[in-house]
């Protein structure tokens, strides 16, 4: 049997880095740099992304400040070439990740993402399971079209070990 860390980080193909990075700061408060520069010239990284050896960019991994460096963001911006742009529906689609985080305020991260013209997938609504209600969760787009779930939970709570998955809910 395989076994495996909690997962280090997502890894994202961005267009726009300073944008990406303004972006997962703002709205997302993963303010803290654990990472930032060019990528490395004269290493294989290219073959792990499956891009020509031709490939040049910058990457930067962020994280949430204070805390391990575990379920980190890192956003790559590649260039010769440019990696294509995914192609997407407005929905799920089949193969695609979705980030979960933990959110204290869905309300606020609204009014953030609306003022950045950036869609909203669906909510914030309740989340229903088996007939009883739970927290409110929303999912959103990021600046390249990422999906993003945030769980309005209080976030220290949820880092002590008390989560919304463990709440049963109230009756509907």
């Amino acid at each position: 049997m395989t076994v495996v860390s909690q997962m280090v980080r997502a890894a994202v193909q961005v267009s726009d880095l300073d944008q990406s990075t303004d972006f997962y700061r703002d709205v997302l408060g993963l303010e803290e740099e654990f990472l930032y520069g060019a990528m490395p010239q004269g290493g294989n990284t290219h073959e792990l992304i499956g891009m020509p050896a031709s490939i040049t960019g910058r990457v930067r991994i962020l994280k949430v400040p204070g805390k391990p460096a575990y379920g980190m963001v890192g956003l790559f911006e590649m260039k010769n070439p440019q990696p294509p742009r995914l192609v997407k529906s407005e929905g799920a689609n089949i193969g695609e990740i979705c980030m979960v985080f933990y959110c204290e305020d869905l309300d606020e991260v609204t009014r953030k993402v609306k003022a950045r013209g950036l869609p909203i997938v669906g909510g914030p609504v309740p989340y229903r399971v088996r007939g009883r209600v739970k927290q409110r969760e929303m999912t959103i787009r990021g600046p390249d079209g990422e999906k993003i779930n945030l769980i309005e939970w209080n976030v220290a709570k949820a880092d002590a070990g008390d989560r919304p998955e463990k709440w049963t809910g109230n009756p509907e």
